[in-house]
């Protein structure tokens, strides 16, 4: 025992350090010793300890990417969140950078802000700090959430151009596409990526969703009616959906779609909305269910109007809600959806519209009525909806060129529709006159093959609640003659009451258009409403539906004069200052009593 704990003098020993730990002053017993030569012999072997610091080294490895993956798996539980844009546990504020990942950034400035706000026209670092799958309201009246829908087989395929919108806010309503489409129904996505805007492919591919969204990248800033006709040669499914680029969808909105296109393949449909606001991405409920739209004169806007009462009828209904859908002269805004085939059979949208990337004024009111013309059924779908983002900011074209675009854009669907109301066309819009266009060949093909019918079916046929077909006696704004106030119809948002015009600040918008009728004698908006007496206050005017009687007299000052008095029931049209009601009272022959039609400029 003795001669194991010495050691040799001079002779180096490579386990001494151990030896010295080992070996104690106490006696040791066999098995010790033979302990003690085994693990010095083992250590010795040069071998053994790299491989056990290796598996050492591998079993911390692994401790520690599970410890991490645990951690992770619990935040995407909690947070909604998917794993390639989580970055960190620590919940600072968070924004998208080029490769698709989340990453820590400072709270931005005010000047990073507004350069944000400049290129999305929305809170880019808002958006981007909001879970992807965020649960939103439902809306909809009662009777959609409850009905029964039909089965069908049918599928969808959804057609989204990107212009300037943020990767989080299009890949926030592309996965709610996914998540809110009753399964088995949704056939792919498309994205047209206009030049210049962000990339948006590894943004796909890291959330795993390449399977379903094709990217199509364009070298050209084409118009929006250019770049949906191109996409929706990449969509496989039987009814495609246009969507602005800013949205997200709402629950339950696919089977009120599919049923409505099962029971007719032939419908150009228009989804109901609700509004996001683009500061605080805080949702809103946005445009009343109950509410048509008409074709302004200008033909490229729409203004709205209650249901009729025909129309009411035809549902099934005279008392709504219904979840039935409503039938419209025209659609005004997307988000809209077609039949696949029926959309390539009667060319698309017209891509000879001029317009922004992001907006092309009138290109939707010139297909509805192609498509009323065609055969086609134009409806509102009130049980089935989508959220849009409300854009910030001012818009790419200013008021000059919007004004321009508008003139052109509607100057062409007038002398494609026209016919005789080309003529009246051209009384409102009296620069129309100096505007040459163009047609597209392909569209003028499509009209004569389908034997399409003309502009004067649409009028007395579908939007015969639009003020059209009389002799125009006057136009323009009912303007006081001696104030800078004009008749308005308050956006029926009237300060007194909802529905009942007053006067308001002269600014020549499509609010306070009036004409005043050679035949009947009516003073009428564009809507198809009348200027009538109120049947709860006796001596005010109100906005009414057209029908018998509701005469009005104008008298001038003088022979030859423009300047008159608007006569109603033998009483006299009135302005006052302290009260922005319109009255009709006695004729006194007073200055607030003397009114001229003039057409402003908006």
């Amino acid at each position: 025992m003795n001669e194991l704990r010495q050691r040799a003098p001079g002779e180096e020993n490579e386990g001494a350090d151990l030896t010295d730990f080992l070996v104690e002053k106490d006696s040791f017993t066999e098995v010790q010793i033979l302990l003690r030569k085994v693990i010095l012999k083992k250590y010795n072997n040069i071998h053994f300890r790299r491989r056990a610091g290796l598996y050492i080294a591998l079993f911390l490895t692994l401790s520690l990417y599970f410890a991490y993956s645990l951690i992770i798996a619990l935040r995407c539980e909690n947070t909604n969140l998917t794993t390639a844009y989580l970055g960190s546990p620590d919940p600072q504020p968070v924004s998208f950078f080029e490769t698709g990942k989340r990453q820590f950034s400072i709270v931005e400035s005010s000047r990073e802000r507004d350069l944000y706000l400049k290129r999305h026209r929305l809170d880019k670092m808002k958006s981007d700090a909001l879970p992807l799958n965020r649960p939103l309201a439902d809306y909809r009246p009662e009777v959609c959430k409850v009905k029964r829908y039909k089965k069908t087989s049918l599928t969808i395929s959804v057609v989204i151009v990107q212009d300037i919108t943020p990767p989080s806010v299009l890949l926030r309503g592309i996965i709610s596409i996914i998540k809110r489409t009753t399964p088995g129904h949704l056939s792919n996505i498309v994205i047209y990526s206009q030049k210049g805007s962000v990339d948006m492919s590894e943004y796909i591919y890291a959330n795993s969703l390449s399977y379903i969204v094709r990217i199509v990248k364009s070298d050209l800033k084409k118009t929006l009616s250019a770049a949906r006709n191109e996409a929706a040669g990449y969509a496989t499914g039987d009814i495609l959906v246009f969507l602005p680029e800013a949205f997200e969808i709402l629950p339950g909105w696919t089977e009120p779609l599919l049923e409505s296109f099962s029971d007719n393949p032939n419908l150009l449909a228009g989804l109901s909305m609700d509004e996001i606001s683009g500061d605080t991405f805080a949702q809103v409920e946005h445009v009343p269910w109950h509410l048509i739209s008409v074709p302004r004169w200008d033909l490229v806007t729409a203004g709205p109007i209650e249901i009729p009462e025909h129309e009411q009828e035809r549902r099934g209904l005279l008392q709504y809600p219904n979840a039935a859908p409503i039938r419209t002269p025209v659609l005004q805004f997307p988000p809209w959806a077609v039949g696949r085939a029926r959309f390539i059979e009667l060319g698309g949208l017209d891509e000879g519209m001029l317009g922004s990337a992001s907006e092309v004024p009138g290109d939707l009111l010139e297909l509805s009525i192609r498509w009323w013309c065609c055969g086609g059924e134009v409806v509102y779908l009130p049980c089935s909806k989508i959220a849009f983002i409300a854009l910030l900011g001012e818009p790419p074209l200013s008021g000059h060129q919007v004004a321009e675009v508008k003139l052109y854009n509607s100057h062409r669907t007038a002398t494609r529709w026209g016919t005789h109301y080309e003529q009246y066309y051209q009384q409102m819009m009296p620069k129309s006159r100096y505007q040459a266009t163009s047609h597209s060949l392909k569209l003028e093909q499509v009209i004569q093959t389908h034997t399409c019918s003309s502009m004067s079916w649409f009028i007395s046929t579908v939007a015969r609640d639009w003020n059209f077909g009389e002799k125009v006696l006057r136009q323009g704004a009912i303007k006081s003659a001696h104030d800078p106030m004009c008749v308005d119809m308050m956006g029926h948002e009237g300060r007194y009451s909802p529905g009942r015009p007053e006067f308001y600040g002269c600014h020549g918008e499509y609010t306070q258009r009036f004409v005043y009728l050679a035949e009947s004698k009516q003073i009428k908006t564009e809507t198809g409403k009348c200027l009538m007496s109120d049947p709860y206050w006796h001596d005010v005017l109100t906005l009414g539906y057209c029908g018998e009687g509701h005469q009005w007299r104008w008298e001038p000052v003088s022979g030859g004069s423009n300047v008159g008095y608007l006569i109603y029931k033998d009483l006299c049209l009135e302005y006052r200052q302290e009260n922005h009601l319109l009255f009709y009272v006695e004729c006194k022959q007073s200055q607030n009593q003397q009114f001229t039609f003039e057409i402003i400029p908006p």
